[in-house]
């Protein structure tokens, strides 16, 4: 399974919102940020060229483990497929 991130996922005002709503549960929480995640099951391992071009169509670069302290992935259940994942999948084929 390949890991990409991309971008913010909420805006600054959605996040200062959520982490003062956060901060009432857990008052040490100092920071917060968002950020797109794109896991990519692919059939076999991807050539460096194609992990680059599927990158730049996700506008997203591969994960870095180490980027922060601690997290926590907010993901729909196990087993589920988005319609935009289902068009993704389409689009990233189509684009080779």
């Amino acid at each position: 399974m390949l890991e990409l991130r991309g971008g913010a996922a909420l805006s600054v005002f959605r996040l200062a919102k959520l982490l003062g709503r956060l901060r009432s549960i857990w008052p040490g929480l100092r920071s917060l940020e968002s950020q797109q995640v794109y896991f990519v099951d692919a059939s076999a391992a991807l050539a460096a060229s194609a992990l680059r071009q599927l990158a730049e169509l996700l506008q997203a670069a591969p994960a870095d483990s180490a980027a922060c302290a601690q997290a926590v992935l907010v993901l729909p259940r196990f087993g589920t497929i988005s319609p935009w994942s289902s068009k993704a999948t389409d689009i990233a084929q189509v684009c080779g």
